[in-house]
């Protein structure tokens, strides 16, 4: 009896650890959305159920945000050291610099390899990511991924963070075609066979190329990539025309049209098109001077 309540104790003693394997980096991810010195830029929250079951298949928590004071870096710093804390219960950690369109690596959601959370899209970015086994899944089928990636300047740091869960890269499935729902400020949408991503200069869609958490991916240079990516900027400046989001967005459309050669030259009138009304949507004199720029780019 005596070996036994050990043994029952020792388990007991586990189980807290086991659950918490990824506990540090949720509390410093709950402390920045709390926080009164960062701000945020836009977010999305999506869930997949079993029907029948009610039980979690897939999620995704992305939230993008703007810290206005560099000096109040201790938001960034302690998700770091959080990351620091976990990772000998990780079972997958990487990190990298330097971000940018053309490369990225997209963390899975769901039973899919198709769609997923873009990280490392944000030019000179740096980023960090993990992923714990599920502790509840007895068949250490499905994991959660964390992530982070941040870009710093004189005057802002801008960021990401994520969460994801999903099957393992070796159970998954093809891209998927449920139907999912996204939350942005607030607004809800629903995309099939699609994830957009929203925010601080990420983009990507059904034709980016990606099927695992630890592996970075080039996009593919097809004009209706590129198209597919434009629209989704220019729609989410539409919806907000104004303050911080829109100066990203904007930005980003310029970083397109910087690089439009996979474009045809109906296909870049119809674009310079799209950003002349885009220009009369805002009083913002540099907004409206990257849309003339954009235009310039174009005929390049």
């Amino acid at each position: 009896m005596k070996s036994r309540n050990i043994i029952l104790a020792a388990l007991l003693t586990a189980m807290p650890s086991a659950m918490t394997a990824q506990e540090n980096i949720q509390k410093a991810f709950d402390a920045l959305r709390k926080s009164k010195n960062q701000q945020e830029v836009s977010s999305r929250y999506n869930v997949e159920k079993n029907p029948e079951t009610g039980q979690m298949e897939g999620m995704s928590d992305v939230y993008d945000f703007t810290i206005p004071n560099p000096q109040d870096k201790q938001l960034i710093t302690a998700i770091r050291d959080a990351f620091r804390q976990d990772e000998p219960k990780a079972y997958s950690i990487s990190t990298g610099t330097q971000g940018g369109a053309s490369n990225y690596t997209s963390l899975a959601v769901g039973h899919s390899n198709g769609g997923g959370v873009a990280i490392g899209l944000m030019e000179g970015s740096q980023y960090i990511y993990a992923c714990f086994l599920d502790p509840s899944d007895p068949d250490k089928k499905h994991r959660y991924a964390y992530a982070l990636e941040w870009v710093e300047n004189r005057k802002s740091i801008s960021g990401r963070i994520v969460k994801t869960y999903a099957t393992t890269p070796k159970f998954r499935q093809g891209p998927s075609t449920l139907r999912s729902s996204i939350v942005v400020k607030g607004n809800k949408a629903y995309v099939n066979g699609q994830e957009f991503s929203f925010g601080n200069g990420f983009s990507f869609d059904g034709s980016s190329v990606f099927s695992s958490d630890s592996t970075s991916f080039h996009m593919q240079g097809s004009s209706e990539s590129w198209l597919s990516q434009f629209n989704t900027y220019k729609n989410l400046f539409l919806k907000y025309p104004d303050g911080t989001a829109a100066n990203y967005y904007a930005t980003y459309i310029y970083k397109l049209c910087k690089k439009s050669d996979s474009l045809d030259d109906a296909e870049k009138n119809m674009v310079a098109d799209e950003l002349g009304k885009l220009k009369g949507k805002t009083k913002d004199e540099f907004i409206q001077e990257l849309f003339d720029m954009s235009i310039e780019r174009l005929k390049k």
